[in-house]
């Protein structure tokens, strides 16, 4: 582009282009003097998921499909968004499996008391809380894991450690409908819990990528009055599945919203953000496929939870 008449044009190629190369448009780019326009040649696979034999995994890469590998210590925490039948229970599933195959001490937060805060019969009311006091407790005894972790580290300093270099498996925090918890501040003294909550969370997501303490949020929308655009931007890997409207793109994903609609027509399917991958904008997206019918994902969890209990 070079400032005249035909810059318009240049950056309005994108049905032009799909139909000349009968390829989908992946994602379109306005820099300062060019338009790049990036056009799938090959379709990453979906990931399908299969019953296996105990098998935990001494990484921290987790394999999303579709071309996608997650890890915390270098990307950390989650924010994913999608409403009624948009596979995102079924997505918090898959990866609530994931962590504890990485035994990591998950704790689960669900106010609504639904798919997750129903695991409390298999994996103990430790881990799981439904009501605002069991969650503060979860979040304030995070917290403190967090800080001991800290002091443990500046007493055996090692320059450039992180939580791996002394030995500390992860600690994750799945916090679903986060809107709903906040909207069960009536009165006074379930504000001030709602606002212990909340500073707890900013602390894990502002501190807690060094010591291993990360925290995934969902909600059905992510917006500016559940999550600031501050604590948003801390989120590495934000996921929205299903349809979002264009206000709640810009919502999940700021500047990394793309310019261009993305048509989301598979369940389970939607547009994904990983900071670090080298893409500036969120691309499209198909979350891991489970086949209810083939997989037990009660008998998936009951195989990891004694290595959890046993934290």
């Amino acid at each position: 582009m070079s400032g005249n008449y035909f810059d318009i044009k240049i950056q309005n190629l994108e049905v032009e282009l799909q139909g000349l190369l009968e390829l989908p448009l992946d994602e379109k780019i306005i820099r300062h003097n060019t338009t790049e326009y990036h056009f799938i040649f090959n379709k990453p696979q979906r990931l399908n998921v299969r019953s296996q034999n105990i098998a935990y995994n001494n990484s921290n890469d987790i394999n999303l499909g579709y071309g996608v590998t997650y890890n915390p210590a270098k990307s950390p925490h989650i924010l994913i968004s999608g409403g009624t039948g948009s596979g995102k229970s079924m997505f918090i599933s898959f990866l609530l499996i994931e962590f504890l195959k990485q035994k990591s001490t998950t704790y689960l937060c669900d106010i609504k008391n639904s798919d997750l805060g129903g695991l409390s019969m298999y994996l103990g009311e430790k881990y799981v809380a439904t009501t605002p006091n069991s969650i503060a407790r979860v979040i304030r005894h995070a917290v403190d894991e967090m800080k001991s972790r800290y002091d443990y580290m500046n007493e055996n300093f090692i320059y450039g450690s992180n939580f791996e270099t002394h030995g500390f498996k992860p600690v994750w925090i799945l916090f679903d409908e986060i809107g709903a918890f906040q909207a069960y501040g009536t009165d006074k003294k379930s504000k001030e819990i709602i606002n212990e909550v909340m500073d707890g969370i900013k602390q894990i997501i502002l501190l807690g990528r060094q010591s291993g303490c990360f925290i995934l949020i969902a909600g059905q929308q992510i917006n500016a009055n559940n999550l600031s655009t501050e604590l948003r931007d801390n989120f590495s890997l934000r996921v929205s599945l299903g349809f979002n409207s264009s206000e709640g793109l810009r919502m999940m994903f700021g500047s990394a919203t793309p310019d261009i609609s993305i048509p989301i027509e598979v369940k389970g399917a939607g547009l994904l953000y990983l900071h670090g991958s080298g893409k500036e904008q969120a691309q499209y997206y198909e979350s891991p496929y489970i086949d209810t019918m083939q997989y037990d994902f009660i008998k998936e969890l009951k195989k990891y939870i004694p290595e959890v209990q046993n934290n």
